[in-house]
C-alpha cells in the first residue's frame, strides 16, 4: 500500500509539472469589452476542493478566455487567504458553496462562511446580509430537495448550463424545469453557466456571459443581481433573454473561446485520478 501511494504522489507531481509545461498563457477572450466571461462555480482554497491552488485556477482561467472566475469551497471560504496574492488581469470574487442534503447555493462575492444547516432562503438572506449573490447551483432534482418558493423569489441567479447536462440523463430537463419555476417567480432571475471545476471539466465548459457597466468585481455582481447574463452550454445552446442572447452571438462571432488539447485532457485527468488514489489509499 505504501508502494502504490508513493506512485500515486509521483504521477500526481508529474501531472502538475506537465500541465504547467503546455500552459500557453491563452489571454482572456473578452478583455477590454462591456461583456465578460465568467465561470462562477470554481473550486479551490483547500486540496479537497481542487486539484489547482488559486493562483493557478486564476492562470487557468485566463487559458480559457475567461474575464472572472467566482472560487468557492465547500462550506468554507478559504481562498480568502490568498486573495493577496492574485494578479488583477482576472477578476476574482471569493465565495461559498453552501451544500446540504437538499441545498446547493453558490454564494459569490462573500468573505465569511455561510452556516450550511440554514433553510434556502435563510442562507439567501445571509448570502445578501455579506454583500454577495445568491445562484442555486446544479439545481437537479437531488441537488434541490427544496420546495421553498420564498427562496425562488429570493435567488439572484440559476445555473440553466451545467456540464451535468452531459453525463446525467435527465440533467438537461431538470435545470430546464428549475429554471422556468425560478424565472417564473423572479422574471430578472440570472441565468448562470458553470463547470463546477475541480479539476475536470474544462473551467469555462459552461460559462456566463455579463453584462457590466464597469470592470470590477461590483460590475460583475451588479450585472448578476440586474438579470444582465447569458448562459452558454458550450455547445451553442445560450440561455437569457432574445436581446442579449443576441448581443453575445455577435460577440461571440468576433472572439475565440480557447479550447483544449488531447495532450492537456489527458494530464487533467491523470492528475485527477492520481489525486483520488492519494485520498483513498491509507
Amino acid at each position: 500500500m505504501t508502494i502504490a501511494r508513493g506512485s500515486a504522489a509521483l504521477v500526481f507531481c508529474v501531472g502538475l509539472l506537465a500541465g504547467t509545461l503546455l500552459d500557453r498563457g491563452e489571454p482572456a477572450g473578452a478583455a477590454g469589452s462591456d461583456i465578460l466571461a465568467a465561470d462562477l462555480h470554481v473550486h479551490g482554497g483547500l486540496p479537497l476542493d481542487a486539484t489547482l491552488p488559486p493562483w493557478e485556477l486564476q492562470r487557468e482561467a485566463r487559458r480559457r478566455g475567461l474575464d472572472v472566475i467566482a472560487i468557492v469551497g465547500h462550506n468554507q471560504t478559504a481562498v480568502t487567504l490568498f486573495e493577496s496574492i492574485l494578479s488583477s488581469d482576472v477578476i476574482v470574487l471569493p465565495g461559498v458553496e453552501v451544500g446540504n442534503a437538499g441545498l446547493h447555493l453558490i454564494a459569490a462575492g462573500v468573505r465569511e462562511t455561510i452556516d450550511w444547516r440554514l433553510r434556502a432562503d435563510e442562507a439567501i438572506d445571509a448570502t445578501h446580509r455579506e454583500g454577495g449573490v445568491a445562484i442555486a447551483a446544479h439545481p437537479v432534482r437531488r441537488s434541490w430537495l427544496t420546495r421553498n418558493e420564498r427562496a425562488l423569489r429570493e435567488l439572484d441567479g440559476v445555473e440553466a448550463a451545467h456540464p451535468l447536462i452531459y453525463f446525467e440523463p435527465d440533467g438537461r430537463q431538470d435545470l430546464i424545469e428549475f429554471w422556468s419555476r425560478a424565472s417564473a417567480a423572479k422574471p430578472t432571475v440570472a441565468p448562470i453557466g458553470s463547470s463546477d471545476f475541480h479539476g475536470l471539466p474544462d473551467m469555462g465548459a459552461c460559462r456566463t456571459y455579463l453584462f457590466v457597466k464597469e470592470r470590477s468585481a461590483g460590475g460583475v455582481l451588479e450585472a448578476i443581481r440586474n438579470g444582465l447574463t447569458v448562459a452558454s452550454d458550450g455547445r451553442g445552446v445560450l440561455t437569457g433573454s432574445a436581446d442579449l442572447v443576441k448581443a453575445v452571438e455577435a460577440h461571440l462571432a468576433t472572439v475565440s473561446v480557447p479550447g483544449r488539447s488531447i495532450a492537456e485532457t489527458l494530464v487533467s485527468g491523470t492528475v485527477l485520478l492520481a489525486l483520488v488514489a492519494l485520498l483513498i489509499l491509507k
